[in-house]
């Protein structure tokens, strides 16, 4: 891509959600906006006691969208597409 992209999700609505697990939809937006803030979190240890520590390679963490509180998640629900086998992504 010529420009910069970011991860976008919105709340569940009955005309907004993920095709397969009906879970909140993520998708790549072309400019920042509100919906397209996200958390890195620590899987272990009190959140408030981590916080501004440094995020090393290979640790294991969950990204939760700022605006929802919902985690980055996969049920590896696969999808034959046009472009061959996918796994949705969506918030939950």
């Amino acid at each position: 891509m010529d420009r910069e992209m970011y991860l976008n999700s919105l709340p569940v609505t009955p005309m907004t959600f993920s095709k397969c697990t009906r879970n909140q939809e993520v998708s790549v937006y072309h400019r920042k906006a509100y919906n397209t803030v996200w958390m890195i979190q620590p899987t272990s240890g009190a959140r408030q006691d981590r916080q501004g520590e440094i995020v090393k390679a290979g640790d294991a963490v969950l990204i939760e969208h700022a605006a929802t509180s919902q985690y980055l998640a996969t049920d590896f629900v696969t999808q034959q597409t046009i472009f061959d086998s996918e796994t949705e992504v969506s918030c939950r």
